[in-house]
């Protein structure tokens, strides 16, 4: 009785993934490698069953991860967060070529870019430039 059949890894580039079938050949199931589970997450329900048994299948305590590993997982959380205060309408302030002293800083929201400049007895911003 076959009880699986091996799909062409090109047909579903860059997912491997293998279906059970039952002595019918009727489909009941597909095996998801857990490596493909990168892959996969995005498009999933984060509150679904599936997402919940995945995070816990393929879930590996931070002290375990290489640092390569800890730089990407960081980076990513931290692009996250970044995004999620530009949606609720903070900004994010950082330094370039357009900051010529010391009081010049760029805000970026959701919707726009400034260069702005910082008292930094009062706190006080005020707009310098409005950027594209």
């Amino acid at each position: 009785m076959k009880n699986y059949v091996n799909l062409n890894i090109l047909d579903f580039q860059p997912l491997a993934l293998s279906i059970f079938i039952d002595a019918t050949e009727t489909p009941k199931g597909i095996i998801v490698p857990l490596s493909d589970w990168p892959k996969l997450k995005p498009a999933i329900d984060p509150q679904s069953p599936l997402c919940k048994l995945m995070a816990t299948l393929t879930f590996v305590p931070f002290h375990e991860l290489s640092l390569e590993e800890k730089s990407m997982l960081l980076e990513d959380k931290l692009r996250e967060a970044e995004l999620e205060n530009l949606r609720k309408g903070s900004f994010r302030a950082y330094k370039n070529e357009l900051c010529t002293s010391q009081d010049l800083y760029i805000n970026e929201y959701a919707d726009r870019k400034e260069l702005v400049s910082v008292d930094v007895k009062t706190g006080k911003i005020s707009l310098v430039k409005k950027l594209d």
